[in-house]
């Protein structure tokens, strides 16, 4: 089944809290056939696991990340989302709102695969949108 929604990273730590928005856990719920994450929200899963102290919600962590790779696809970043990063890293640069880098991969992974962006920082990526066909939902408030 071709996945629809590209989950950011803000929207996957979500589950790994106590109190998770109830909204976004009911969509999820609703589409998760159609979810998958890029490999830099993998790469950040990691990067901020491994910062941090042992102990209990460290654990807790590492174990959620663990379930989460045999449970949801993880989508490669690619040659070709690589080229639309480029451009939009120098199309936003050269109209003087530079990105973050890590932001326009993912963006540019979701451009590349035909898929929605989902996010809690939507104005994150309201660059990318404008210089794109970035499209992204935040399932915080719908």
């Amino acid at each position: 089944m071709k996945k629809v929604y590209l989950l950011d990273t803000n929207i996957v730590s979500e589950f790994s809290k106590d109190c998770p928005n109830q909204n976004v856990v009911d969509l999820y719920e609703l589409r998760k056939d159609l979810c998958a994450i890029s490999a830099v929200t993998w790469q950040e899963l990691e990067y901020g696991v491994s910062k941090m102290q042992a102990g209990k919600r460290k654990s807790t962590i590492e174990h959620f990340i663990e379930r989460l790779k045999e449970n949801i696809e993880i989508i490669a970043y690619d040659d070709f989302a690589a080229d639309i990063c480029g451009k939009l890293l120098g199309t936003s640069a050269a109209s003087g709102k530079p990105l973050p880098y890590c932001d326009t991969q993912i963006a540019a992974t979701a451009i590349a695969n035909g898929m929605v962006l989902v996010t809690r920082n939507v104005s994150d990526f309201n660059v990318a949108v404008e210089h794109s066909f970035l499209r992204v939902e935040n399932w915080f408030s719908e």
